[in-house]
């Protein structure tokens, strides 16, 4: 069965494309939807809410359980993608389609080129795991420099409690991470206390500083 015409001028998306230059605000719109929804006519596009469909922006405690997981694995794809990787091959190690993608980063995933790239940088919101001042908590980040610097830790927590002699933590001593809610949190550095911590869990080997 052969796809309806794209639009009373067009037979297929491609012919409208080419058509003339498509870098208006509404041509860009036209595309990006089209990107999530390549089955759909020019019309039916016309009327999509993008709000309805791009989950990037929604806030962590706004999501369901599988939301939330869904946007825990997108921070996967967007790490790969960091590293060099191509977006057809992230996806394909998982099972995925291009849009789940595109739902859950929005923005951050965009086509330049004929190649997909991301953002250097993001504002997703994400609930991660953090020894602070006061013992063991769970906070929603709200950038990838916090996330990066949360998983940064978390590595030097794990050398400087093999190695004590070395100050490995106090580059953390006056480091603080502003959560989604504007609330500041500090870094653990007491060894005492981080090796009280490490005893207390069941295998601290594996510990998942993405809770969900």
């Amino acid at each position: 069965m052969s796809r309806p015409k794209f639009s009373k001028d067009f037979r297929t998306y491609g012919d409208w494309l080419k058509a003339k230059s498509r870098d208006t605000r509404y041509a860009k719109e036209i595309i990006r939807k089209h990107q999530m929804f390549p089955d759909k006519s020019l019309s039916q596009l016309r009327k999509l809410r993008m709000n309805d469909y791009d989950l990037s922006k929604a806030p962590w405690k706004a999501l369901s359980s599988q939301q939330k997981r869904e946007r825990n694995l997108s921070l996967e794809i967007l790490r790969s993608l960091r590293k060099g990787e191509s977006l057809t091959q992230v996806l394909k190690k998982r099972g995925l389609r291009t849009d789940f993608a595109l739902k859950n980063l929005g923005n951050n995933l965009q086509k330049s080129n004929g190649k997909w790239v991301v953002n250097k940088t993001d504002s997703l919101e994400v609930e991660m795991l953090i020894y602070s001042k006061g013992g063991v908590k769970t906070i929603v980040t709200a950038s990838s420099k916090d996330r990066s610097l949360i998983a940064k830790y978390f590595n030097d927590v794990q050398r400087a409690l093999k190695d004590p002699d070395k100050p490995i933590l106090k580059k953390y001593k006056n480091l603080k991470i502003i959560d989604a809610e504007g609330k500041e949190h500090h870094f653990e550095t007491d060894l005492e206390k981080l090796y009280e911590i490490r005893d207390a869990q069941e295998e601290p080997e594996f510990l998942e500083i993405y809770p969900n």
